[in-house]
């Protein structure tokens, strides 16, 4: 949930493209054989399920999600949950402003902790190109927030 909702920046859209994904993969019962771990694949379906339903609705105007954050462990980053709050909010706005395909790369990445060889084979591009859209979506997260990531 937490991909779809990063990728496609709309709470129902996200749970649409879940069901959809689900409703698939139920469909597969009994056919299917995975060949890598079942959290990398259910991952990869997510994300391209919603490039297919971005491509669709093109119109569509982005609406931060609100979802909770991931845990706050640890020293690194603000102490006041309302400092949290704008700060997730400020990456929301940031990874908005990402081409599709490099947010997708940077949230496999991050969100799925997917290594890039896996990224690639699941979405049919080279390694390099991969590695290519990482950087480039770093970078540009980076002049945006104006900090290091």
């Amino acid at each position: 949930m937490t991909l779809a909702t990063a990728l496609l920046f709309e709470k129902t859209l996200a749970e649409d493209v879940l069901q959809e994904v689900f409703v698939k993969l139920l469909g597969l019962r009994g056919r299917m054989r995975l060949q890598r771990n079942l959290r990398a694949y259910l991952l990869q379906a997510v994300a391209n399920q919603a490039r297919t339903t971005n491509r669709a609705d093109a119109r569509r105007v982005p609406v931060l999600a609100n979802r909770e954050s991931s845990s706050h462990g640890g020293s690194e980053g603000p102490d006041d949950p309302v400092e949290w709050d704008e700060a997730r909010q400020q990456v929301e706005r940031a990874m908005q402003e990402l081409p599709y395909e490099q947010r997708e790369v940077v949230l496999l990445r991050h969100y799925g902790q997917l290594r890039f060889r896996a990224i690639a084979k699941a979405q049919g591009i080279s390694m390099s190109a991969v590695q290519a859209r990482y950087r480039r979506g770093l970078k540009k997260l980076r002049s945006l927030l104006g900090t290091d990531l």
